[in-house]
């Protein structure tokens, strides 16, 4: 069976790490973190005996429209636990660290969340879009995106008339 980090480590966490806070009293408390202690947070949850948080399982983005939030779910095999860590961020400069450098695995998915929603992975051995092409203007999964109207494409008859 899967669960979330109990409450027991998650205080602990919390006094690893001073900056980190989480609701005690929600079902699967996310840990929210600033951009700043991220990637010393998730080397800790990696390495560290007591957690061995291994895979990151995906990370997305949530647009808000007053601000954007990072979400990254980490899963450790040895025990079967998960745990969700957020950080948020302006939404009007979002900027926070690539993750490449404790999980290698996050480059494309970091490439695409910047591609749909714009935010900034400084450090990112790779920054560029990745589904969208190289000239396309805006961030198409972003609240306040306008779509421009879409193509006129000609109606083609059968018979190729």
């Amino acid at each position: 069976m899967t669960d979330y980090m109990s409450k027991t480590r998650l205080a602990e966490l919390q006094k690893e790490f001073p900056a980190v806070h989480y609701d005690p009293e929600a079902a699967q408390p996310a840990v929210y973190v600033p951009a700043d202690s991220l990637l010393a947070l998730l080397k800790f949850l990696r390495e560290d005996e007591s957690c061995r948080f291994t895979r990151l399982a995906d990370l997305t983005a949530v647009d808000y429209k007053d601000c954007f939030e990072m979400v990254y779910h980490l899963f450790a095999l040895e025990d079967m636990t998960w745990i969700v860590v957020k950080v948020k961020l302006e939404h009007g400069q979002p900027v926070v660290p690539s993750i490449t450098p404790v999980f290698p695995g996050a480059e494309f998915e970091e490439r695409e969340v910047y591609d749909l929603m714009g935010i900034d992975f400084t450090g990112h051995p790779d920054l560029r879009r990745i589904l969208l092409a190289d000239d396309f203007i805006g961030h198409p999964l972003r609240k306040d995106y306008v779509q421009e109207l879409p193509p006129v494409v000609p109606r083609i008859r059968k018979g190729g008339r």
